[in-house]
């Protein structure tokens, strides 16, 4: 299943609307369940989730950072990038501060979304 807060429809996947699609993305989950992205650490310790860096869009243009609820196997964007992106995509690893700030700033907003039901989910099947 996945999971698209209302935050990162708006901050993340809106802005990047003409180089990715929905499929794109549900095509990157699909890639984490069946274990093809890159696992990375967390980026401030936060237990029970599992983050993920994977490529997704045509000719893998851009670049997504998504966490996985282990319990029930949900996938969640956390960041959406291109790969041109100067700050962020060039270089999206968890020791980019620029990163670890960025997705700390999402995951609040994620976890404030998701606590007042402001998501969509779309099945992965």
């Amino acid at each position: 299943m996945l999971v698209l807060t209302q935050y990162i429809a708006k901050h993340e996947f809106k802005p990047l609307s003409r180089f990715i699609n929905l499929r794109d993305i549900i095509d990157g989950a699909k890639k984490v369940l069946k274990g093809l992205a890159i696992e990375t650490k967390s980026p401030s310790g936060l237990i029970g989730f599992r983050f993920f860096k994977v490529r997704i869009g045509r000719k893998n243009r851009a670049r997504m950072i998504v966490f996985l609820v282990t319990e029930n196997n949900k996938v969640v964007p956390v960041l959406i990038r291109l790969k041109k992106d100067k700050i962020f995509g060039m270089n999206m690893a968890m020791n980019n501060p620029a990163i670890a700030i960025q997705i700390n700033k999402n995951m609040d907003r994620l976890i404030q979304d998701i606590e007042t039901h402001q998501y969509e989910e779309f099945d992965l099947n």
